[in-house]
């Protein structure tokens, strides 16, 4: 009976680990996040596992050949405890998959539509109305905000609004 386990992984080789131990034929669940960083004095998107140096693996323990696992490119081997790989439940398993599936559904799909009334819940201009105009790249947008008695256009990052 196929269960979940999880693989320590040498440091920033999960990627690595993963593509070879899908090409001996296993399944395997990687959950990653999207993350803002900033590098060389600018903000970047970046993807990063959500548990770094770690890989969930599903095998039959009985026709695995834990060795060849074991010493695969990328892995340091399994987490064990009392000498024993640890298994994962399905269900935990099956919730992070859930849950990066909805975040990835999120990320295509905008929550704001021309024209809506949105708060600006960071940075100076937090706790501002503003009119939300259109996209403008990956995470940022075009916003109206009244100031001074007209309305001017800012340029906006879209996680630092919020519906109003």
């Amino acid at each position: 009976m196929p269960a979940w386990y999880l693989l320590h992984c040498k440091p920033r080789q999960e990627a690595r680990a993963r593509v070879n131990i899908e090409n001996q034929g296993y399944t395997t669940c990687m959950p990653q996040v999207k993350l803002q960083k900033h590098r060389r004095g600018q903000r970047t998107t970046v993807i990063e596992p959500l548990f770094p140096n770690y890989l969930f693996i599903q095998l039959n323990p009985e026709q695995a050949n834990f060795n060849a696992l074991r010493s695969t490119r990328g892995v340091n081997g399994f987490v064990r405890f009392g000498g024993v790989p640890t298994k994962v439940p399905s269900r935990v398993i099956e919730e992070i998959q859930a849950l990066e599936e909805h975040n990835a559904q999120q990320a295509v799909e905008s929550s704001f539509k021309q024209g809506m009334a949105v708060e600006v819940t960071e940075g100076p201009f937090a706790g501002l109305q503003a009119v939300y105009q259109l996209p403008k790249g990956e995470d940022r947008c075009l916003v109206l905000l009244d100031m001074l008695g007209k309305q001017q256009r800012i340029e906006i990052e879209e996680g630092a609004l919020r519906a109003s």
